[in-house]
């Protein structure tokens, strides 16, 4: 299978797709920094456009070919609820759109868009899929299910075909213990710590032989004891690894930079 990767940033999707044994083509990205490391890594042809806004040459539907997409995501998550403008909500949910009908128009008949799994979003999904319901489905899925170190819930728009097979998958859960063994990377704590509290103001903390949460772009993860206490940040590396980026996959340079780009990928 050849797969185009829109919005492809640091190259989670194509990072899982090498790993399926798909070729990965091209690569779509407003970024030219992580978009130069994507092509590094896939080998992959690089385009540097604005999705929706920039004139770019999409290949013709075959039965070969897999076209991800993942509009950007962070004016419509819950995190930024208060703070996000309603014009830069707008915006995100008609790139959405955008992306869903393109998918549809081109008939590619294979297919996969990523977003958050807010009500705003699944009612613009559920809009879309009502009206081509033999060509979009949706669901809801929390990655710690099927084998990814980490917890994010995410809204993937595919095939009817490709959701009822993701709905029946078998739960599948990797620990972090796990991933750093695989991955050769020494535990440097024995439980992490979220950036978020529990409703009694204390920090949430799990075992590393338990998924970790959500590997965001604003602040990395926390190495820490049982009850909390710091022992230190998460590495670029590390973070890498709990988004299921297999060793030796470049990423942009700097912690803040590294740590940007892992947390925004898929």
């Amino acid at each position: 299978m050849e797969v185009l990767d829109a919005f492809c940033g640091a190259g989670g999707f194509s990072a899982g797709a090498v790993a399926a044994g798909c070729r990965v083509s091209m690569g779509i990205d407003c970024d030219p920094v992580p978009l130069k490391l994507w092509a590094a890594n896939t080998g992959g042809s690089a385009v540097c456009a604005s999705i929706g806004r920039d004139s770019v040459d999409w290949p013709e539907a075959r039965a070969d070919l897999h076209v991800h997409l993942s509009p950007a995501c962070t004016h419509l998550s819950k995190a930024r609820a208060g703070s996000a403008s309603q014009g830069d909500v707008e915006g995100a949910l008609r790139m959405v759109r955008w992306c869903l009908e393109l998918v549809v128009e081109r008939g590619y008949s294979s297919l996969s868009l990523e977003n958050v799994s807010t009500p705003a979003v699944v009612r613009l999904v559920a809009a879309v899929a009502s009206r081509h319901p033999t060509a979009v489905a949706y669901t809801t899925v929390e990655a710690a299910d099927y084998g990814a170190p980490s917890s994010r819930l995410r809204l993937i728009a595919s095939t009817p075909a490709t959701v009822k097979r993701l709905k029946e998958q078998p739960t599948r859960r990797v620990s972090v213990a796990d991933a750093f063994a695989a991955a050769g990377l020494p535990l440097p704590a024995k439980h992490l710590r979220s950036n978020t509290t529990n409703r009694d103001g204390s920090p949430c903390v799990r075992s590393v032989q338990q998924p970790a949460f959500c590997v965001t772009a604003s602040h990395p993860l926390t190495w820490c004891n049982s009850g909390g206490a710091t022992v230190r940040c998460l590495t670029v590396a590390e973070s890498a690894c709990l988004m299921g980026f297999p060793p030796g996959w470049q990423l942009p340079h700097g912690s803040r930079n590294g740590l940007r780009a892992v947390g925004n990928a898929v």
